[in-house]
């Protein structure tokens, strides 16, 4: 084993430590510090952006968690938050970076800035026949307006591709 310390002071003028190169362990670290702080980078880059099959499989499950699903919401609010919170719910790819959008056919368009595939994904809401809540002496409720908030069942599907 060589004499020399691992560590020793720059000789730049800066005081600072630095691997010894003298030393087997001095060079083991030179060549393995790099090729540890690329693979960490590499990870923390593949756990942050979406792939094209976790997004498939994402929208997959979260379209098939949605389906029967019970919510409290209105008739005419906007159903992309549902979508992005069941994929997010799912647990597959990021926590973040869904994008929905809203298209004319009443279907939403569901992506990422990561990948280029687009799934169309339809929402219905139906009012729920046995609603959590039920107020005493109430026998049938009235059917709720479309801006009025209210127990709803929602129905979902989806498909490959941009809604037209």
């Amino acid at each position: 084993m060589s004499e020399e310390p691992v560590f020793v002071r720059s000789g730049w003028g800066s005081g600072r430590y630095v691997y010894n190169h003298r030393n087997p362990i001095g060079r083991a670290l030179i060549v393995l510090a790099p090729l540890v702080a690329l693979g960490v980078l590499y990870g923390v880059r593949a756990e942050s952006t979406w792939s094209e099959g976790e997004l498939r499989d994402a929208v997959q499950q979260g379209v098939a968690d949605l389906d029967g699903k019970g919510h409290y919401t209105s008739l005419a609010g906007d159903r992309g938050f549902l979508i992005a919170e069941a994929i997010r719910e799912t647990g597959i790819g990021p926590r973040y970076g869904v994008d929905t959008h809203k298209e004319d056919d009443g279907g939403y368009t569901v992506g990422t800035e990561d990948t280029d595939t687009e799934y169309c994904v339809h929402v219905t809401l139906t009012a729920d026949p046995e609603p959590p809540v039920v107020f005493p002496g109430s026998e049938d409720l009235p059917p709720p307006g479309p801006d009025m908030l209210a127990f709803y069942v929602s129905h979902s599907t989806f498909t490959e591709g941009a809604c037209r």
